[in-house]
């Protein structure tokens, strides 16, 4: 596989010899940001679903939600200037913005389900709705990332 930097994002290819090739792929720019996105997002879910179902449901614990946590680490500084940039791309264009939100709301209810395996396996109620708390789980590593970038 040959990797592609795309005005700032990298994106996977089987073989792309140039720019123009890769762009040949697709319609527009939001639906190279699109694929990006969707395949991030469906890479971290199957690294939390591999980690969740690694770890015996009796023996889940809270240092199981740490190896979850360092599984998506590596996946984290690509995810941050992927959602970066589709997220400057989408303040600029309406049909961008569409296909963000339909593809966050997707990722989110996800995400919902996860958490709500984790909390479960966990023995635990959560105190805030499940949307909330998959918005926080999903907004931190940004926030994290986000100022670690900013500090040097």
């Amino acid at each position: 596989m040959t990797c592609v930097t795309v005005d700032g994002a990298r994106a996977t290819r089987r073989r792309v010899n140039t720019r123009g090739a890769f762009y040949s792929n697709f319609s527009s720019i939001e639906e190279v940001f699109f694929t990006v996105f969707e395949r991030q997002s469906e890479r971290m879910l199957a690294i939390v679903r591999d980690v969740m179902a690694s770890v015996p449901e009796e023996d889940f614990s809270l240092d199981s939600v740490g190896l979850i946590l360092d599984a998506i680490n590596p996946v984290g500084e690509r995810w941050f200037v992927i959602q970066t940039e589709f997220t400057l791309l989408a303040l600029r264009s309406e049909s961008a913005r569409r296909v963000l939100q339909d593809n966050r709301a997707r990722f989110e209810g996800e995400m919902c389900e996860a958490i709500a395996d984790v909390v479960r396996r966990l023995g635990r109620s959560p105190t805030v709705p499940i949307e909330q708390l998959a918005e926080t789980v999903i907004a931190l590593p940004q926030v994290v990332l986000g100022l670690s970038r900013e500090s040097g």
